[in-house]
């Protein structure tokens, strides 16, 4: 049997999943908490980790051998409420519950589509990434509870994703600001540094990687190419037709309007799952990563990254 529930299915990642499982001779069904006429040749159920007692979750689970968490919350979101508590509720509670319930039912694996600061956590613990960030320390903790409350026939694995870009259809990409500031303007300002870029084919494809290659408590990069942030705006100048120049701006100057950021956020009352002034330390780096074993385990390759952005460009509306 391979029957997979999809959790967060109808979200921009859900949409090439759905696809690339289906392809693979696997039966998906998407578990939401508000049931939507999206994707309608997918079987949706509500599935909702929040108010459902654990019965009635126990009743749709017992039908899957695999479970995939593609929900949560993005690092970009600003939360209405004390942002600890609202990204441990997002992203950590929802997976650590999967883990309990899925105790004594026939899910073999869950494989959790998290974040690439977690990695960088770990590698680079003079950042103080999990103390500084709420949403950082919400990845953490969502891949060490549930492995911690895994049963002994349940897997878990986690996918650490950096920046991913492509298109699909009714999803505005969260990319639509910098697009706009790169259509609108002829000089760029942006920092130092880079990171590493990924489509969402090649997340799709990892993900089905690891659904049928990785092993428990594995947590594997994903990734494709890596680019300074320049190259990545020449990129997108590329896409739209236009020659960009890019400036590099000051460390300092960064920090600074940093703190004018951070004094904003609490006069307007605004939180963040990032601290902005301490987050500099990971923007102006090269986090760059070296993705050839999770090539290798996952069975995925190199994508055209350009065609990628030139996708999301189109889905902004440019």
């Amino acid at each position: 049997m391979k029957n997979v529930l999809l959790i967060g299915g109808f979200g921009f990642i859900g949409h090439h999943v759905i696809r690339e499982l289906k392809s693979n001779g696997y039966n998906v069904m998407i578990g939401t908490r508000k049931l939507t006429v999206d994707h309608q040749e997918v079987p949706s159920v509500l599935f909702d980790l929040k108010n459902m007692n654990d019965n009635q979750l126990i009743a749709i689970l017992k039908d899957f051998q695999f479970v995939i968490f593609a929900g949560g919350a993005d690092d970009r979101t600003m939360p209405n409420e004390d942002a600890a508590q609202f990204f441990y509720k997002e992203n950590v509670l929802p997976c650590v519950r999967l883990a309990q319930l899925s105790k004594d039912l026939g899910v073999h694996k869950l494989v959790i589509l998290g974040s690439y600061f977690a990695h960088f956590n770990r590698v680079r613990p003079d950042w103080k990434m999990a103390e500084r960030h709420v949403y950082v320390r919400s990845r953490m903790l969502q891949e060490e509870e549930t492995e911690k409350n895994a049963s002994d026939g349940l897997s878990v694995v986690t996918l650490e994703l950096p920046y991913i870009f492509g298109a699909a259809p009714g999803k505005i990409p969260l990319w639509k600001p910098l697009v706009k500031y790169i259509n609108s303007m002829p000089f760029i300002f942006y920092t130092t540094g880079g990171t590493n870029i990924v489509s969402v084919e090649m997340v799709a494809k990892a993900t089905v990687g690891a659904i049928e290659n990785a092993k428990h408590k594995e947590r594997w990069i994903v990734g494709g190419d890596n680019v300074t942030w320049k190259q990545m705006i020449k990129m997108f100048a590329k896409g739209l037709g236009k020659k960009r120049t890019v400036i590099t701006v000051p460390t300092f100057i960064v920090r600074f309007f940093s703190l004018l950021t951070l004094g904003y956020f609490k006069i307007t009352g605004k939180q963040s799952g990032l601290n902005i002034y301490h987050f500099i330390s990971t923007q102006t780096a090269f986090t760059f990563l070296d993705t050839a074993e999770s090539m290798k385990t996952l069975h995925y390759s190199n994508d055209d990254m350009q065609r990628s952005i030139n996708e999301t460009i189109k889905a902004s509306g440019f």
